[in-house]
C-alpha cells in the first residue's frame, strides 16, 4: 500500500520561490508558468529522502552548455531552494556564499572538475 505524501507547496508557489531566487541571484533564463511540467513534485530526489519540487528554467544555451534549461531544486518542507543543477548536470548553490559564487570562482570549480576526468 502506498502512503499519500502531503505537499506543503503548490506548483505555483514552487515556481514563485524559484523566480524570486533567480532574480535575487541574477540568474539567466525564464520560468514558463504556463507550460506543463515546468514544476514537478518528487517524493524523493538524488540521495535525499525528502520531497522536493524541480522547477525548470529555460535558457538560450551557449557553446559551453549541453542543454537549453537548468533546474532549481526546492525543498517542499522548507519552501526554499536547496541547489541548482546547471545545463551540464553540475550542482551549484549561489546561496552558500553571501553573494553567491563569482564567475571566476565558478570557472575554477569547472576547471577542477574537468581536470579530474
Amino acid at each position: 500500500m502506498s502512503e499519500k505524501i502531503s505537499k506543503h507547496l503548490t506548483a505555483e508557489r514552487a515556481m514563485q520561490i524559484a523566480e524570486d531566487y533567480r532574480e535575487k541571484y541574477n540568474l539567466s533564463g525564464t520560468i514558463d508558468s504556463t507550460k506543463e511540467g515546468t514544476a514537478k513534485f518528487y517524493t524523493q530526489f538524488d540521495d535525499s529522502n525528502l520531497p522536493v519540487w524541480l522547477v525548470m528554467v529555460s535558457i538560450i544555451p551557449t557553446i559551453f552548455e549541453a542543454d537549453d534549461e537548468y533546474t532549481i531544486v526546492i525543498s517542499d518542507a522548507e519552501a526554499q531552494v536547496r541547489y541548482l543543477i546547471d545545463p551540464n548536470g553540475h550542482y551549484y548553490a549561489p546561496h552558500t556564499k553571501e553573494d553567491g559564487l563569482t564567475d571566476k570562482e565558478f570557472g575554477q570549480l569547472w576547471n577542477e572538475d574537468s581536470e579530474d576526468n
